[in-house]
């Protein structure tokens, strides 16, 4: 996605923020549209304001209720690279919510975080002087997985992402995104496998979405 120039004020402030961009493209539009996925993490969370949202404003499909959101920011900290490349370092990460209070939580796919070890693997881009998500809403901020992963700037990278996401104790499963990476015959193989892991709501699952999109049966 190409970095946007535009820039709006915030309230009656000189403080200026980037353009608020929504689009429902979930987690798989999510990685086609992100310039640089990577490994790492955030800190020092902060407010940073509100902007009242005018009708001409809200991007659709924003609901008309909507007339505020808040923008919050973060320090960035990247330690490897599964696509794209490393952010610019110093480069803090800005995004807006519909709701105060800057809980980055809401914006994440798969694991809840409840114990360690949590590996956070983000969709970002750059615009300007700042790190940005693909989407404030709509999409995903990071993949969220109970394991320790990092990329070691080799191809296979990308394969052992997309196994990630068919790791059920990763806690962040997805069938679609591995399917897209890993393409159409490894990513049925693979789901193929996934079927015969010991739960039935699982294999029942893993086995409707390869008849559906594979025309495949489980053994």
């Amino acid at each position: 996605m190409a970095a946007l120039a535009i820039f709006q004020p915030v309230g009656d402030s000189q403080e200026r923020f980037p353009k608020w961009e929504v689009a429902p493209i979930g987690l798989v539009g999510t990685w086609e549209s992100a310039d640089d996925v990577v490994v790492g993490d955030v800190s020092n969370i902060q407010a940073l304001g509100s902007q009242k949202i005018s009708d001409s404003d809200r991007p659709r499909p924003v609901a008309s209720t909507i007339n505020e959101i808040f923008w919050c920011q973060a320090d960035f900290h990247a330690d490897s690279v599964v696509k794209g490349k490393i952010p610019t370092p110093g480069k803090k990460l800005i995004w807006a919510a519909i709701r105060p209070g800057c809980d980055i939580v809401r914006f994440h796919f798969g694991y809840e975080e409840t114990t360690p070890p949590v590996t956070r693997v983000w969709f970002v881009r750059e615009e300007g002087e700042y790190i940005r998500p693909v989407v404030d809403a709509g999409g995903v901020i990071f993949a969220s997985f109970h394991a320790r992963f990092t990329a070691a700037g080799k191809p296979e990278d990308l394969k052992r992402f997309a196994y990630l996401f068919l790791n059920p104790e990763a806690h962040g499963l997805s069938f679609e995104l591995p399917r897209l990476i890993l393409g159409e015959t490894e990513g049925a193989d693979a789901l193929m496998a996934l079927s015969a892991y010991a739960d039935v709501r699982l294999h029942e699952s893993v086995c409707e979405y390869l008849k559906v999109n594979f025309h495949q049966s489980c053994k």
